[in-house]
């Protein structure tokens, strides 16, 4: 089920999802933008890239809780179809981001590093304050820079 587009939205570029759609094309339009991707489908691959390896990195428990606060379309890619009761991984940022680096179109790491440091920004707009704390405890000191 995605939340109909919010009609008097003075500004479409604002994250805050009460005020826009939650939906994956209103998620993946504000990451396009912020970027300044050529489409949206590039930043769909980059978002689902980036939100599948931040399931990895993060608790099953707490990547389940984080799919409530995202559009429902990119619950499977956070989830990353891990156990039930499966914990946090300790992961690296350059890891994380040559795992991202590997699904989308630019080959450059600095470049990719920024743009997964932009949808990890978003995400954390989007997400209530207590799930953002509760991943950044579970995140390595080098990978919660990027979401800072």
């Amino acid at each position: 089920m995605t939340t109909p587009p919010v009609q008097s939205d003075e500004n479409p570029d604002d994250p805050n999802p009460a005020r826009s759609s939650a939906t994956l094309a209103a998620f993946t339009g504000q990451v396009q933008r912020r970027i300044g991707l050529e489409t949206q489908s590039e930043a769909e691959v980059l978002v689902r890239a980036t939100l599948n390896e931040l399931g990895k990195a993060v608790s099953s428990g707490l990547a389940q809780d984080l799919t409530v606060s995202l559009p429902p379309e990119l619950s499977a890619e956070l989830r990353a179809q891990r156990p039930k009761d499966d914990q946090a991984r300790s992961v690296t940022k350059d890891a994380f981001v040559d795992a991202v680096s590997g699904r989308v179109t630019s080959v450059d790491a600095e470049k990719v590093e920024h743009q997964v440091e932009q949808v990890l920004h978003l995400l954390r707009e989007w997400l209530p304050e207590d799930q953002v704390d509760r991943t950044l405890e579970q995140l390595p000191g080098d990978l919660v820079a990027l979401v800072r």
